[in-house]
């Protein structure tokens, strides 16, 4: 059973986090282009570069958050590149 703050398994945010970065994710993965996919990464890094010039998080939990950003990113670029 997952922690109430809990953003991913071991991965422990503040509730005011959750609500954003989930839309992040959720708009690389609705994008319809390679260049949207792109524009979309970079605004979920940069909410994650903002966390992190804030000190709002530890840095091994602003490095999970890059890393499954790029993993989203990654899956729909693939997926996006199939498809054309």
């Amino acid at each position: 059973m997952r922690n109430a703050g809990e953003f991913m398994p071991g991965l422990v945010l503040p509730p005011a986090y959750h609500g954003v970065l989930r839309k992040r994710l959720t708009e690389i993965d609705m994008t319809d282009s390679l260049a949207d996919c792109q524009i979309a990464q970079a605004r979920a890094e940069g909410m994650v570069e903002a966390l992190e010039l804030l000190n709002a998080l530890e840095a091994d939990q602003i490095e999970r958050l890059y890393l499954l950003i790029e993993q989203f990113a990654t899956a729909r670029l693939l997926e996006l590149g199939r498809a054309q």
